[in-house]
């Protein structure tokens, strides 16, 4: 077996019954940091290790510590597989680094790209339903649709800063503009003007 083949393994493991940020999620963030690395460069090894890696701790620690805590993990599994030191750190980097919760700044190209990838996953179509369900698990939606426009609004609202690759701003720009449109819309069919 590979090591990429056991680094999945792994994830998959650890992301087992993750509703919000499991391994599709992951899956989707691993094929964002390859397009993205296409246009910015990084190191693919280290970009696919950390995107399948960067949730891990979730469902352990919930939302807010998990860029800590899965860094920790991924650090004494990476050096189990015998990565060397350095390539384990750059991994644990962009684990700790990828979060809108805390952590680090990006300080590496890797760390940047997986940064991006993430917030691309959160905004979009599939933000609006990720969105929405990390609203309804965590408290912050509690299903009224009427609120639902305020709510999203919200969402655009936290991810629509802060990246870093010229490739995930111009994708994030037409995903952003979507979400706008769904809420006006959303806003008409409530008002019954739809």
């Amino acid at each position: 077996m590979s090591i990429m083949e056991e680094i999945r393994r792994f994830a998959e493991e650890k992301l087992r019954g993750e509703k919000i940020s499991g391994l599709d999620h992951s899956e989707r963030i691993y094929r964002w940091c390859e397009a993205l690395a296409r246009d910015e460069g990084g190191d693919l090894e280290v970009l696919r290790a950390a995107s399948l890696l960067h949730d891990i701790a979730v469902p352990l620690v919930g939302r807010q510590r998990h860029y800590e805590e899965g860094a920790k993990i991924a650090r004494q599994f990476l050096s189990g597989l015998g990565l060397p030191p350095e390539r384990v750190e750059a991994i644990a980097h962009a684990i700790e680094a990828h979060s809108r919760f805390g952590g680090p700044e990006p300080r590496t190209a890797e760390a940047k790209i997986l940064y991006d990838a993430d917030l691309l996953d959160f905004i979009g179509a599939i933000g609006i339903v990720r969105g929405i369900g990390r609203g309804l698990l965590g408290g912050e939606f509690d299903g009224d649709v009427g609120k639902a426009p305020e709510f999203l609004l919200g969402v655009i609202e936290k991810y629509a800063a802060g990246l870093h690759t010229k490739r995930a701003r111009e994708v994030a720009r037409a995903r952003l503009e979507f979400m706008r449109e769904f809420v006006e819309r959303l806003r008409e069919e409530l008002a019954m003007r739809a």
